[in-house]
């Protein structure tokens, strides 16, 4: 899996665990993402295999810049890869509102911001691949999540469209939809979670940012697909979106409100 990669959101968790599995597959990868603390210990991790440049997805000016920058010192990318986003559980009555602004920013808008910016050097080339990631959550709503849940469906709806959209150049589209994955942002969230969030989840299998990246690994190399979804409990889940969806809403309804 020779050739250059650019990994956003490269610097912990699910980014992190694809840029090493890129790296170890022989790719020069470019980690990027907003702290620079962080990207410095990607780097002990990824070794001489691989860069890091600070960039703030949400910035699209930023965005863009940064990318023709790289393009220009290390030339245009066969796969770019964004994981950067964030979850801020909480019912939608009681998000801040700079929650709420920030999911949307970050997890839809930096999306978009990354494809237009690396766009027109994929077009150029003729070829490449672009991975965005959306969340199981994306593929049903849940509650607790009603803000998250809305950006990760956007995602998934804007990555369909880019996909049509950007076949005609040679350009192939895939989006992850990882499930709860034991990331640093996992643990943020769960410090965050209504009750009745944390008792429905705690059936629910998680799964090591190595999982999810091995199955977008193995995705990458069947050359063809959209949806990516790791684990086998989660494919099942998806399946039932698709055609039990009365089941699927029994599943992940919120529990009635005791009463006295």
């Amino acid at each position: 899996m020779a050739g250059l990669a650019f990994v956003f959101g490269g610097s912990e968790g699910i980014g992190l665990a694809v840029a090493e599995r890129l790296v170890a597959s022989g790719r020069r990868v470019v980690v990027l993402s907003r702290s620079a603390a962080k990207l410095d210990a990607a780097l002990v991790r990824l070794g001489t295999g691989a860069l890091a440049r600070a960039v703030d997805v949400s910035d699209p000016l930023a965005t863009r810049a940064a990318v023709d920058v790289l393009v220009a010192e290390v030339g245009v990318p066969g796969l770019v890869v964004t994981t950067a986003g964030y979850a801020r559980p909480g019912y939608l009555e009681d998000l801040p509102a700079e929650d709420v602004t920030g999911m949307v920013t970050t997890n839809l808008l930096g999306t978009i911001n990354v494809c237009r910016a690396v766009l027109p050097h994929l077009r150029a080339s003729g070829s490449g691949t672009i991975v965005t990631t959306s969340s199981m959550a994306g593929l049903a709503g849940v509650f607790g999540y009603t803000v998250y849940s809305a950006t990760k469906f956007g995602v998934i709806g804007f990555s369909e469209a880019l996909r049509r959209e950007v076949r005609p150049y040679g350009l192939r589209v895939l989006v992850l939809c990882p499930p709860n994955t034991l990331t640093p942002g996992f643990d943020e969230e769960n410090r965050h979670k209504p009750a009745e969030v944390l008792a429905a989840e705690e059936s629910v299998a998680t799964l090591a940012p190595e999982a999810v990246a091995d199955a977008l690994v193995r995705a990458l190399a069947r050359r063809r697909g959209f949806l990516v979804v790791p684990g086998r409990d989660s494919r099942l889940a998806a399946v039932a979106i698709r055609h039990l969806p009365f089941v699927v809403d029994r599943a992940l309804r919120r529990p009635e409100a005791s009463s006295g």
